[in-house]
């Protein structure tokens, strides 16, 4: 379900005007081109669904004709949102093959060796392993590659003594995928099929079907660290609280994203020994929150404009600095005012 969701999100990337299509050379069929016509009324779900997954298909196949491991790397990954009954063989049978010449082509290039090691199926762990090897040999001191090493609580720890920032580049992969989808836009067939008549706008919806297909890399290594820092495991040993400490502060610091930002604190909470240590803690805390919760509307007003328009702005590296941008341009306060907690969802 979160798959098909994240390929439904294409809906708002697939922009493209039939004035453009007529002044461009016309891309390969689309395999619905038989099936839906301009003269089919509007789709339902279903027949929108079945769009989306032969249109991903398409790019999928295209992304791998380039021949690049980075590319290799997203059409396995794209290819596999797409499994429409009557394709079903063919995508479980290109996908090990792209993700295996990625990662042959891949070089010195960390985000096709992230995509490999955080989308590659179960079965294939000796190439995820692969993946997250050569990702921590290019970014040694990156405390994020380490974390995807499958490493034990005290290995972990161990080694994280040489880390020295925490950063998951997901900005930078997003664009890159925003970048790509962009340069396969739908036929005219697809856009029918798609709903054709409903408006499409390309840069917002690439970023947030990219954003999506992000949202659901599987982020290892967070539990391994909870379970070393608890209390209850640090024990009365003062090199295993030097080594959770350190690692809170390059999370808390150090780090590229709010999740890491979060677990950080927590950590950092445990490790407080006097109440002035645990207050700023709980400040810090609060603050973030307050960036979560403040932040998490604003950037779906207009479809997305707000959060696609700072994410065009490639001196944005950090999830905080945008957030914190978004907040500024709309006029709100970064700091939360004085008594506001956390609403508690209704249920």
């Amino acid at each position: 379900m979160r798959n098909r969701c994240a390929a439904i999100g294409l809906a708002l990337a697939l922009a493209t005007a039939a004035q453009a299509q007529a002044q461009k050379p016309a891309p390969p069929p689309s395999p619905l081109s038989a099936a839906h016509t301009a003269d089919t009324p509007e789709p339902d779900e279903s027949a929108r669904e079945s769009a989306w997954d032969a249109y991903l298909h398409r790019v999928a196949a295209q992304l791998a004709g380039s021949g690049s491991g980075r590319d290799l790397a997203f059409a396995a990954i794209l290819i596999n949102l797409s499994v429409p009954p009557f394709l079903q063989e063919d995508a479980d049978s290109r996908a090990p093959q792209w993700r295996q010449a990625a990662l042959e082509r891949a070089g010195q290039d960390v985000l096709a060796y992230q995509l490999l090691a955080a989308r590659a199926p179960e079965r294939e762990g000796e190439l995820r392993s692969q993946a997250a090897r050569r990702w921590l040999a290019l970014e040694p001191s990156n405390l994020t590659a380490l974390m995807w090493q499958a490493l034990g609580p005290q290995e972990l720890l161990t080694a994280a003594r040489e880390s020295r920032y925490a950063d998951l580049h997901m900005y930078e992969g997003v664009r890159w995928m925003q970048s790509a989808l962009l340069k396969h836009p739908p036929t005219a067939e697809e856009l029918q099929a798609f709903g054709g008549g409903q408006p499409y706008r390309p840069e917002e919806g690439a970023a947030i079907t990219a954003m999506g297909i992000w949202a659901a890399f599987e982020l290892p290594g967070y539990r391994t660290l909870i379970d070393a820092c608890k209390p209850e495991k640090r024990g009365d040993a003062p090199a295993r609280d030097a080594d959770c400490l350190h690692v809170a502060h390059l999370m808390t610091e150090r780090s590229s994203t709010v999740l890491d930002e979060a677990f950080g604190l927590a950590i950092r909470r445990w490790l407080a020994r006097t109440p002035a240590e645990r207050a700023a803690v709980q400040s810090r805390r609060r603050q973030l929150d307050w960036l979560m919760h403040e932040s998490n509307p604003l950037s779906m007003q207009a479809g997305g404009d707000p959060f696609v328009r700072l994410l065009s702005d490639p001196s944005i590296h950090s999830e905080q600095q945008l957030l914190e941008l978004m907040l500024k341009d709309a006029g709100r306060p970064l700091q939360p005012p004085p008594g506001w907690k956390l609403p508690v969802p209704k249920h």
